[in-house]
């Protein structure tokens, strides 16, 4: 029997900002995200939003939260310039993308809660 172990794979993207830092973009970092801008990350809420400052500034502090708690969104802010919004957008995107990988043409993107998930054929649990 194949059993998932905890913590086995953590989505963690490093990113250089005024250090190097880790993105870690897990439910804790949806839900604060969700939470301080109504934004449903399920529903295109990222990347099919549009990005704007405020959208970026809550995903990396969001995203840095696991690291490091007590950061606030002004000193988040302070770590964005128009010389590294590129870097950081592509940064997010790559945290993103690798928290919530994109699924097979034809297959629902998530269940929702409650909802049965399905068993793909040939695995056991």
């Amino acid at each position: 029997m194949n059993e998932a172990k905890p913590n086995e794979a953590k989505p963690d993207v490093k990113i250089m900002l005024d250090r190097e830092r880790v993105l870690r973009f897990d439910l804790n970092a949806m839900c604060e995200f969700e939470t301080t801008t109504g934004q449903d990350l399920f529903d295109g809420g990222f990347p099919g939003t549009k990005m704007t400052f405020v959208i970026m500034r809550f995903m990396l502090w969001a995203c840095l939260l696991d690291e490091d708690p007590t950061i606030t969104l002004k000193q988040v802010g302070r770590l964005i310039g128009i010389w590294n919004m590129n870097y950081v957008t592509s940064r997010l995107s790559l945290a993103y993308e690798v928290a919530i990988p994109k699924q097979p043409e034809g297959k629902s993107a998530r269940p929702l809660p409650g909802e049965e998930v399905p068993v793909e054929e040939g695995s056991t649990g």
